[in-house]
């Protein structure tokens, strides 16, 4: 299909945008109102596994009105839909930004923040969808989308069922394997906690940097979500709160999973905080945008920010939705005496011998979260340490003559270096919040 094509005398293809398993997406140029769209086109490609037209094609058509129906800034608004000559074509709000597959395949693993507002993004459309009798039944980070503001959409509707509804043929398992629930592999009709569970594959793959489940066949992924426990995220950083909820969305048994989307979304907002730039994606650089105006708004009306925090402010709490509350910060950031006394132990070399113990307290807490800065930090203060050391030594009479400058200068760089190692370590423990004895998984 060449990029000249025009899709009902008014929809001109420019480029593919990528492809799925109901059709292609486009960049395309709406020529009567001169705007950029996307549209998508189901053709006669996609029915490989179907020989009958007609199920895919209600399916297609159930699709526009489905997501027509979910008016949500989190959702593309849908402009049209109709035929053409291979199929059917449907006309939505053009994203700019990237899915979350590509923003991991460049970022790698997400903060913990950006991870907790992107799901609960996600979950707040599901507290609607679900309200209204539709799963999605198909979340995965290919069908989540991050704008520049960090305002999250939730592609691709195309797949959602009624609750309680099959839409489709015995047999045919809807979604994709890698974010199947288990309850769907039985072959038992998907409900919101279906949704929750590939809710919990996205949330894990954001904070490991990896699907929960990797298999070579279709086969042994789907064993996976039938027997296997999720591995272990092998991260420091993530809140012991956090992971226990992760935990819940990704149990086998549907009735172990939150209530809802709506107590998924509780869940997720104690750990929603200003995350800070990510890439290109800086919420605080887009806060006075028209919808984060409008939300903050919108807060202010219903009393869940008291505060008034002005949007663009140092307070801003992120790019959530209309309505939302405001952010809290984690648990892991409470101070707290229970918090100050378990945590802070690593501080003791340091507090001890200043510059000397530096190294044994940096050196550890480097070790404990993997991370190399901090072991380039003790370096740094065992470099020093032994510079003053060495200079404070030199020489057999440090009392006279031109050695006796050099021992001055290694004995004030001792003395400098047990303040400052003490007041650095302290505002890392202050700034940080280390969580350093962290419980057991289970």
């Amino acid at each position: 299909m060449g990029q000249e094509r025009v899709l009902a005398d008014r929809y001109a293809l420019v480029s593919p945008l990528g492809r799925g398993g109901m059709g292609q997406v486009w960049e395309a140029r709406d020529t009567r109102l001169d705007r950029r769209v996307a549209v998508k086109l189901l053709t006669a490609g996609a029915f490989t596994a179907s020989p009958d037209f007609g199920p895919d094609a209600r399916r297609f058509t159930r699709e526009a009105a489905v997501t027509a129906g979910l008016a949500h800034p989190s959702v593309p608004a849908i402009f049209d839909a109709g035929t053409y000559d291979d199929g059917f074509y449907l006309v939505m709000e053009l994203v700019d930004g990237c899915t979350i597959g590509d923003l991991l395949a460049e970022q790698g693993p997400l903060p913990p923040p950006w991870a907790a507002v992107i799901a609960g993004q996600v979950a707040a459309v599901l507290a609607i969808a679900h309200q209204r009798g539709i799963i999605h039944r198909d979340i995965k980070p290919q069908n989540v989308m991050l704008t520049r503001d960090g305002t999250a959409k939730l592609l691709d509707f195309g797949v959602a069922g009624i609750v309680s509804q099959r839409i489709t043929s015995t047999g045919v398992t809807v979604g994709t394997p890698g974010y199947i629930a288990p309850e769907q592999l039985h072959d038992l009709p998907a409900t919101a906690q279906t949704d929750l569970y590939a809710l919990g594959c996205l949330l894990y793959e954001m904070l490991a940097g990896e699907p929960v489940f990797t298999a070579t066949s279709t086969a042994g992924l789907i064993r996976m979500h039938l027997e296997q426990a999720p591995p272990p995220l092998r991260r420091r950083d993530v809140p012991p709160q956090l992971e226990s909820l992760l935990w819940r969305l990704l149990e086998k048994d549907p009735a172990r999973r939150p209530a809802d989307a709506v107590a998924a979304y509780d869940l997720l907002l104690p750990f929603v905080s200003p995350p800070g730039p990510l890439g290109d994606i800086d919420p605080k650089a887009w806060s006075r945008t028209g919808l984060q105006r409008y939300a903050h708004l919108l807060a202010r009306l219903s009393g869940a920010d008291p505060g008034g925090a002005d949007p663009g402010g140092a307070d801003a709490s992120g790019p959530f939705t209309p309505g939302t509350r405001p952010a809290m910060r984690a648990p892991n950031t409470r101070s707290d005496a229970g918090w100050t006394v378990r945590h802070s132990l690593w501080l003791l070399p340091t507090l001890l011998l200043g510059g000397l113990g530096a190294p044994l307290s940096f050196g550890y807490i480097a070790i404990r979260h993997h991370q190399l800065p901090w072991l380039g930090t003790a370096a740094a203060y065992l470099a020093l340490s032994m510079a003053a050391f060495t200079l404070a030594a030199v020489g057999p009479d440090p009392s006279s003559g031109p050695l006796a400058a050099v021992n001055d200068i290694g004995a004030c760089l001792l003395l400098a270096l047990w303040p400052a190692a003490i007041i650095h370590a302290l505002w890392v423990n202050a700034k940080s919040r280390l969580p350093l004895l962290r419980t057991a998984r289970r």
